[in-house]
């Protein structure tokens, strides 16, 4: 019944790309914004596996290529973005949905720290954990206990840490499973200090980061031993165009959508940069945002 309730929530040939961060990008051909654990369980359990998934969080990691996603995509809603304190135990449960910005407020509010980093990724907690996630010297996985998530099958497990193997931006967590929620060691802390990194790591997100421009965070991961930023300055790519997109004058591995670009002049830019940094240094730069989708036939 409640599955039938949330079908007024499913959209055909929806604007997934303008929602994006970087506001580029086709549509996406199913769109379901889902508020109900159970009509998530019986979608999956149900939806035929020649149609392609994809799981949108904030839109800030992800370039939707020109052709569009010709699967669907689904949008966890309100009941899925919840935080809870267990005092007594001092756990943190914080759904998949939850803002970043949300969790590091909540914390600071209960005096809670180690979540501070997260005022500096314009992500969700479930984003977060499936690419381990961080800045500042901080990863999702440091204080984590435990993730909840749906299977492919349509089954709901708890996965503890010691059951996840977590690298820098990559995770065990299966590519098709959807993460649901997750628990964490909630750490007091002395609220004045929490707020005085909190303020340090805004301040320097508006110094080091075009934060106010059409973006969609780090582009490349950083290479072992070395600096995406700083290849990238190597090869005297900062303010460098290629039709609407542009590698960001203050921060190299940032890309803008600068002048209506499309999704294909951002990640030919990347491409090239790639190429490049390759014929000079040899060295392999890999996405960090991900690409989804297709090619816009011409």
């Amino acid at each position: 019944m409640e599955f039938i309730k949330e079908l007024k929530n499913l959209r055909f040939n929806y604007e997934v790309g303008k929602k994006t961060w970087f506001g580029s990008g086709g549509n996406s051909k199913l769109f379901f914004s889902i508020n109900n654990r159970k009509t998530l369980q019986t979608l999956i359990k149900f939806i035929p596996n020649k149609i392609p998934l994809l799981v949108l969080g904030s839109g800030s990691n992800i370039l939707i290529r020109d052709g569009g996603f010709k699967g669907l995509t689904i949008k966890l809603g309100k009941s899925f973005s919840f935080i809870n304190l267990q005092k007594k135990n001092m756990i943190l449960e914080i759904g998949s949905a939850a803002k970043d910005s949300e969790v590091s407020k909540f914390c600071y509010e209960n005096s809670i720290s180690g979540f501070e980093f997260l005022k500096g990724i314009p992500g969700t907690i479930g984003g977060n954990i499936a690419m381990n996630a961080g800045c500042y010297g901080s990863v999702i996985s440091d204080l984590l206990l435990s993730c909840q998530i749906l299977t492919k099958e349509g089954k709901i497990k708890e996965l503890k840490r010691d059951e996840i193997k977590f690298s820098y931006r990559e995770t065990s967590i299966k590519k098709n499973a959807i993460i649901l929620s997750a628990k964490f060691f909630a750490k007091k802390g002395i609220k004045r200090n929490i707020a005085q990194k909190l303020k340090e790591i805004s301040s320097n997100r508006v110094l080091s980061q075009p934060v106010s421009s059409r973006t969609g965070g780090s582009t490349f991961k950083n290479p072992p031993n070395e600096s995406a930023w700083k290849l990238i300055e190597k090869i005297n790519y900062r303010g460098k165009r290629f039709g609407g997109a542009l590698v960001s004058k203050q921060h190299t591995n940032f890309m803008i959508n600068d002048s209506l670009a499309s999704s294909l002049d951002i990640e030919l830019l990347g491409e090239e940069i790639r190429e490049k940094v390759w014929q000079k240094f040899k060295i392999n730069l890999d996405w960090e945002i991900k690409r989804v989708g297709e090619y816009k036939k011409i």
